[in-house]
């Protein structure tokens, strides 16, 4: 597993656990780096764990062979400019690049986080992995559950801004970088998105342009596989990834599709659309239907036993049956659409910069174009929507500022003091960006908001479980996002249809059904279908008097959840019974290691 350590403590403990497992760790001076692919050029010396999409480039610019290592490339970048090489980098990728001569060196995460990295600080060094199981590997104890970050992803599904669910382990966010040198370690960012206007096109040359990159982070992604595949929805967006490998030159003529299809779930059954996806980009599909006997639980216990944390979402017995299917056949690179609905989205703050210039009347206008709103929006959601998406973004913070409501609420888990303590977390979030309100909130929500979901740190564990990567063309690249933050705004507004100016791209790329299709599947009714059938034994737990997750909620609101625990009422509610029950089963874990596989084997027995 990647593991860097800095610091003379920090090195001694990545070295014992190396000396273990029969490995030697690379040393530069108080670095010590392993389980990444290095070189060295002059003074520097540089690792890097994950994929570069751009060596070729690098390799042109400094005059390379054709058969240079990315690592070698990195080194060379480094060697020539310094420190800044970092800006020439694209990818999904953790990067270390070690200045011999001076002693320092950096840890750095890529533009869009496509890569996980978390650290702990060590004495005036740190230890840094790609996964919290990386860390705890190292260390001789284990840091206690960080309150907070435990209270909010129960609640709210997320992690508080940097947190992780240990106390003291925190992640490096993207596009910064850790400095290391004798005086200790510096978290800063060397990147981040900046407001250089709209471009001045019409919008057929907009949407041109817009296919015409979304296309080439498509191909990026694929760059390299063998056999690439698609994961299939009846979606938009996972068509326009199937669209964008079949633009490729040559064509992708092995390419894949894979989709879960929902026959007793019609409401989720998307399968004769991603059917006419599939033939109209020339794919072959498999469909896997959707067991309703599947386990839930069990590999989200697996998942835990792994890699001591719960799983982010519950659709692993969706997935993992698929990616068996799919390494079977060869493949070795899985793309997907995820992300493109914020990616491609609205930006209704638009309204906000509209107000705030005095054009009252061009702000009330947009009210009614609202995507999937307008075209019902009576004078009542029109005025809500004024205030939601105009007013309350031009209110100075501090008049906005107010005690959590979440306490008063007779549902919430959340003790009021973790409320509280969570407002002031999130008040201390990092200064705006600069530009209009508009791009600032789209520009902050797809460089950040990631983050909190544990999305990175989902997706790179999952590769690692089912032998093949995983490639999210719209979550993490880093040249779309550029052109997606240049498109006039005012484009995207349609009463209608969302992600319109996508839409419009792909007229003759996908099949008219999908491309026209606004409405959404709801897959919420599937997490209820999975706790009819362990609800009751992942909550078996919780609704013990001494169990340990009682500590982090309040206990009134816990026994009324839990006695919904195999007929949740809502969708909210079985996500927060599907999150406080593995809550409750990592924290046991923590104390007993093997109790996820004691729990496996009680419900193989009762099954």
């Amino acid at each position: 597993m990647f593991s860097v350590a800095w610091g003379e403590r920090a090195t001694q403990l990545l070295e014992s656990a190396a000396a273990l497992a029969g490995e030697t760790p690379e040393r530069s001076g108080d670095l010590a780096v392993m389980g990444a692919d290095g070189a060295a050029c002059g003074n520097w010396h540089c690792w890097i764990s994950g994929r570069l999409t751009n060596t070729g480039e690098l390799r042109e610019r400094f005059g390379l062979a054709a058969a240079t290592e990315p690592s070698a490339a990195i080194a060379h970048a480094y060697a020539q400019i310094g420190a800044d090489a970092c800006n020439l980098l694209r990818g999904t990728f953790v990067v270390v690049a070690a200045d011999r001569e001076r002693n320092t060196a950096t840890v750095l995460r890529d533009h869009r986080g496509g890569r996980p990295l978390v650290h702990i600080r060590i004495g005036d060094g740190a230890l840094f992995s790609e996964h919290e199981r990386g860390i705890l590997d190292l260390l001789p104890s284990t840091p206690a559950p960080d309150r907070l970050a435990l209270a909010q992803w129960i609640e709210r599904g997320s992690f508080p801004s940097g947190h992780t669910l240990f106390e003291g382990i925190r992640l490096i966010p993207p596009a910064h970088r850790a400095l290391l040198s004798t005086a200790g370690v510096a978290i800063e960012p060397y990147w981040q998105p900046r407001y250089e206007g709209v471009v001045p096109e019409s919008r057929d040359a907009v949407a041109a342009r817009l296919r015409g990159e979304a296309f080439a982070a498509v191909q990026r992604a694929a760059q390299g596989a063998r056999r690439p595949a698609v994961s299939l929805s009846g979606g938009l967006d996972s068509a326009c990834v199937s669209a964008g490998l079949a633009a490729r030159k040559p064509p992708a003529s092995r390419a894949l599709a894979f989709a879960g299809v929902f026959p007793t779930h019609p409401e989720a059954d998307e399968r004769e659309l991603i059917e006419a996806t599939a033939q109209y980009t020339g794919m072959t599909v498999e469909l896997f239907p959707f067991d309703e006997s599947a386990s839930i639980l069990a590999p989200a216990l697996e998942h835990i036993d792994r890699w001591s944390l719960p799983p982010v979402t519950p659709n692993l017995f969706l997935w993992k049956p698929m990616m068996a299917r799919a390494r079977e056949l060869g493949v070795d690179a899985m793309l997907d659409g995820e992300g493109g609905d914020e990616l491609f989205a609205c930006a209704p703050e638009l309204i906000a910069d509209m107000l705030s210039r005095g054009r009252i009347l061009a702000a009330w206008r947009l009210t009614g174009r609202i995507p999937e709103v307008g075209h019902e929006a009576d004078t009542r959601m029109r005025l809500r929507a004024l205030r939601v998406f105009g007013i309350r973004p031009i209110v100075p913070p501090q008049l906005k500022r107010q005690s959590p409501a979440v306490a008063s609420s007779q549902e919430a888990l959340l003790r009021p003091a973790d409320a509280i303590a969570l407002t002031a977390l999130a008040e201390d979030a990092p200064q705006e960006l600069d530009g209009p309100r508009w791009w600032r909130t789209m520009a902050e929500g797809l460089t950040q908001d990631g983050e909190g979901l544990g999305a990175s740190g989902h997706f790179r564990r999952g590769e690692i479980d089912d032998g093949i990567d995983q490639r999210h063309p719209f979550l993490f690249d880093v040249d779309l996002l550029r052109t997606v933050l240049a498109n006039p705004p005012e484009m995207q507004f349609d009463p209608i249809r969302n992600r319109a100016l996508l839409r419009d791209s792909l007229a003759g790329y996908i099949p008219e059904t999908v491309r026209t299709r606004h409405a959404k599947s709801h897959f919420t009714n599937l997490l209820a279908a999975g706790l009819a059938t362990d609800g009751a034994y992942l909550c078996e737990g919780a609704a013990q008097r001494d169990a340990p997750v009682r500590a982090f909620v309040r206990t009134e609101p816990l026994d009324l959840l839990l006695q919904e625990s195999s007929n949740p009422r809502n969708s909210r509610n079985a996500s927060r019974l599907w999150r406080v029950g593995l809550a409750d089963v990592w924290l046991r874990a923590l104390e007993r290691q093997h109790y996820p596989q004691e729990l496996l084997e009680q419900i193989s027995l009762r099954a």
